[in-house]
């Protein structure tokens, strides 16, 4: 091979060379040295993440962001009570807890116990009746809070019940069915003031608003369905709902 080939691989070799340099020094040039310093990936990764900070302040923005949804979303159950839809909240016991309970006065425990004059009284009040050892051993009576809880998510409110029901997610659903709990409780406790109330602010006047056209019995399925034909019914029941 002549003098002409071997300096042709030579210099190939140096263009290489060369060129991994300078891919070495590309993190540093991009990221400041600090960022690549000793070759620490999460040193990189730290830097960016204090030049966000810095820079373009978005770590702050995203702080003040989550605090002000967080505040919008606390539930206001005094408010939701005071416009609260009874004829909807009736609705809503017919269809999905009318199943496994009664509701009118003196009437008979099905799989769950029956209803009337439900709100502040224990939770376990119905004598003879077969109650959870969870629900008898749960402390408390049924407040509006604690109902409101209750039907949110009975099974983390009372761990180990024996309802298997999911809960009723939407708040105002929940607000209705309270409400038409208290409407069938003798000499009930008085609803909880509104947040705005108890903070001397204006309440607003405006009632609840009906179901849009084309809801109506469809949202119910918020609340849990009976079994299915087939399926078997707790041996157990724990109250409300």
């Amino acid at each position: 091979m002549g003098e002409l080939g071997l300096n042709k691989i030579f210099g190939a070799l140096l263009a290489t060379a060369l060129g991994l340099m300078a891919l070495m020094q590309l993190p540093a040039l991009v990221f400041g040295d600090s960022g690549a310093h000793h070759g620490d990936d999460h040193g990189a990764e730290q830097t960016l993440s204090e030049k966000m900070c810095s820079q373009f302040h978005y770590c702050v923005e995203i702080a003040e962001a989550a605090s002000a949804d967080a505040a919008e979303e606390v539930f206001d159950l005094g408010a939701a009570l005071a416009i609260a839809d009874l004829s909807r909240g009736e609705r809503l016991f017919a269809g999905q807890c009318a199943t496994c309970h009664t509701i009118a006065p003196g009437g008979a425990n099905g799989t769950g116990p029956n209803l009337h004059n439900t709100v502040g009284a224990s939770k376990a009040h119905i004598a003879g009746f077969n109650y959870s050892a969870a629900m008898n051993a749960a402390e408390g009576e049924w407040s509006y809070e604690n109902l409101d809880a209750w039907l949110k998510a009975p099974a983390s409110y009372i761990r180990g019940t024996s309802m298997s029901f999911a809960g009723v997610k939407r708040d105002q659903d929940r607000a209705n069915v309270i409400a038409y709990l208290a409407a069938n409780t003798e000499n009930a406790l008085a609803f909880p003031e509104p947040r705005a109330a108890a903070e001397g602010e204006a309440v607003p006047a405006d009632a609840a608003a009906e179901p849009a056209e084309g809801e109506g019995a469809t949202e119910a399925t918020d609340i849990a369905l009976p079994p299915a034909e087939g399926e078997v019914a707790p041996a157990e029941e724990v109250e409300p709902t």
